[in-house]
């Protein structure tokens, strides 16, 4: 069945509509100390500019001005900034699903499969199945030969994938060598942590975080681009627990972000 229109949201049609959304959205979540300055120069814009976009939102009955950089978002300013950012969410997300349509996948044959057939597609420990006999909700069409166990690229992708998850990645946060490492680490309590947590792999990123796990017997799954792995096995449908130090955590956070990986961060 053919898909309707996508219809972008008015707040991507308006740049000063989808700046004072984006406004809104960064007054949420650090008020009530809120610095303008700060917020224009993430959305690179001046703070003459940033003053007049707040102004416009407090007239409106937005936000509201509690003293010298002090802003809080008022019940109408907290329900008109989530229902934007969820149209922004999803219109964005609506254009991911169509242009993974059209895109190459690649896939693992689960059996002898020929350029051309329609093949099923399914998750299976993180990887991506083809199969001619084993039918599932998602169809795609082989674009070559294949042998079983090879490589195989499938594109014009119908359907949910079964077992397509989103994982997660976990930051577990301790202080970094610098901050004392793990002298100041309350071990049982990073103990209790990963107890608690259920995870597909594991990871140790920074030297205080490796000496942690080596302290409690653990040996990680991920030892070199621990963050970047991690991701890669949250978006594939996994949960990475990544022991992380203070210093690489923002870092580590902006790169789940701008990948699209949904992430928690536990601080021991």
């Amino acid at each position: 069945m053919e898909e309707g229109p996508i219809r972008v949201p008015n707040e991507l049609k308006d740049r000063r509509e989808l700046m004072k959304s984006l406004i809104l959205a960064f007054i949420g979540l650090r008020q009530p100390r809120v610095h303008l300055g700060d917020i224009g120069g993430e959305l690179g814009v001046s703070l003459q500019a940033i003053h007049n976009y707040v102004k416009e939102l407090i007239d409106e009955g937005l936000v509201e001005k509690k003293g010298r950089a002090e802003y809080v978002l008022t019940d109408r300013g907290a329900e008109k900034a989530l229902e934007s950012i969820n149209n922004i969410r999803r219109f964005s997300t609506k254009i991911a699903e169509a242009l993974g349509k059209r895109m190459t996948w690649a896939a693992i044959a689960a059996e002898d499969i020929r350029k051309g057939e329609e093949v099923y597609l399914y998750m299976k420990d993180g990887l991506l199945y083809a199969s001619k006999s084993r039918k599932t909700g998602a169809r795609a069409i082989a674009q070559a030969d294949a042998e079983k166990g090879q490589d195989l690229p499938v594109t014009n992708i119908e359907g949910d994938i079964p077992g397509l998850e989103r994982g997660e990645v976990v930051f577990v946060c301790i202080p970094s060598a610098r901050e004392g490492g793990t002298r100041k680490l309350d071990l049982d309590r990073l103990k209790e942590v990963l107890e608690k947590e259920e995870y597909d792999l594991i990871g140790a990123a920074g030297t205080a975080a490796r000496a942690a796990l080596n302290m409690l017997g653990i040996e990680p799954d991920l030892k070199f681009g621990v963050v970047d792995g991690a991701i890669m096995a949250a978006l594939k449908g996994l949960k990475a627990l990544v022991v992380i130090t203070t210093p690489m955590l923002r870092r580590a956070r902006d790169k789940a972000e701008r990948r699209g990986a949904e992430y928690r961060i536990q601080y021991v």
